[in-house]
């Protein structure tokens, strides 16, 4: 935990906070806070601070929190196919810490059914991941998490109605576009789609394509999940930031 986050119910009218748990204990002895030091804080889906340590004891942690910043809203969307129970639960917490706004988790062909029953599937559990991915980046926009049992009924129906962001990219090992040659607009949000570990079947990225999903490569070597996830939004990241990268 890089970041202390609270959520709005735990603020007094007077801006003061009681840590109980996991997080009083990290800022005992992991941070080796003392009273009067200051850490940076923020609250959920609300602003940027920082929280003053006013008093410490062996089971709580009292903090002033001031808050000052109001952080850019974040806009990128995440589809990911459902990997495994304990991956998923580490790219829910990657994909919070990357500053995606929407992730849509969704079985395709290759996603086993039983991915689907595990206790990854239950929202306080991708919470608790996400809240995990906010610490440690220092954001505050909890993603919001929507789940599509079927890839079919997905991209035919669902899929319209989401407002996605205009540049949007599907991952896929043998796509002819490459993301070094991509030209991204600056400062703009983009979809991401990502499959399971073996990649989409080509059915899957051509029903993606005709929706505005242009077929992307980041080398020719096949990643795992989690490695794609963070290779590519960091170099979507990158083109976007540049934002005049030739096409």
């Amino acid at each position: 935990m890089n970041f202390l986050l609270l959520h709005r119910d735990e603020l007094a009218a007077d801006g003061t906070a009681r840590l109980v748990g996991r997080r009083a204990e990290h800022v005992r002895t992991v941070l080796k806070a003392e009273v009067g030091q200051t850490l940076r804080a923020g609250v959920v889906d609300d602003r940027l601070g920082s929280a003053v340590v006013t008093a410490i004891t062996k089971d709580a942690v009292d903090v002033a929190v001031t808050l000052t910043a109001t952080p850019p809203p974040a806009a990128d969307a995440l589809l990911l196919a459902v990997p495994r129970p304990k991956v998923l639960l580490r790219m829910l917490a990657h994909a919070a810490a990357l500053g995606f706004a929407r992730i849509v988790l969704f079985r395709s062909w290759r996603v086993d059914k039983t991915h689907l029953q595990s206790t990854a599937m239950d929202p306080a559990a991708q919470r608790e991941q996400l809240l995990l991915g906010l610490e440690q980046a220092g954001r505050t926009q909890l993603p919001q998490v929507h789940f599509c049992p079927l890839f079919k009924p997905m991209v035919e129906d669902e899929l319209p109605a989401m407002a996605l962001p205009p540049q949007r990219f599907v991952a896929h090992p043998v796509a002819a576009a490459r993301t070094h040659e991509l030209a991204l607009t600056a400062a703009a949000p983009f979809a991401l789609a990502l499959g399971p570990d073996g990649g989409f079947l080509p059915y899957e990225v051509d029903q993606l394509a005709q929706r505005g999903f242009l077929p992307v490569s980041c080398g020719p070597h096949a990643l795992r999940t989690e490695t794609a996830l963070a290779v590519l939004a960091g170099q979507l990241d990158l083109l976007r930031q540049r934002g005049s990268v030739r096409s």
